[in-house]
């Protein structure tokens, strides 16, 4: 199966995953100029910025290591301008980031709240 393909499959199994919990989706792939925010879901008032690693071998701790500092600040800036966008008061609006590890292999799912 194609990289690209994978993540998209990744990203489909963390939306239904986060819907189950009680979140609401909101957009996939929101993409600019500096990065892109795999998931955009509502967590009541909150909303809440998702990055999905995919992977097939289960290695949890591997995947939480390849989210990067300088990712984390990338994906801030990213729900920065999404928040600028979608013109939503950015003094007002709570923001969580989240990642969810999709290990295939195993077929399950980890859910790491307030990541960074």
């Amino acid at each position: 199966m194609l990289r690209h393909q994978q993540g998209r499959e990744g990203e489909d199994l963390a939306r239904q995953f986060l819907e189950r919990q009680g979140l609401t989706f909101v957009e996939a792939n929101f993409k600019c100029d500096i990065g892109e925010i795999d998931l955009v879901m509502r967590d009541r008032r909150c909303w809440v910025f998702v990055e999905v690693k995919y992977r097939t071998l289960d290695d949890f701790a591997n995947i939480l290591e390849q989210i990067r500092p300088a990712q984390c600040q990338r994906i801030r800036q990213v729900a920065q301008l999404y928040v600028i966008q979608k013109r939503l008061n950015e003094h007002l609006t709570p923001m969580r980031f989240d990642v969810v590890a999709v290990v295939d292999a195993l077929e399950q799912l980890y859910w790491l709240e307030d990541a960074f």
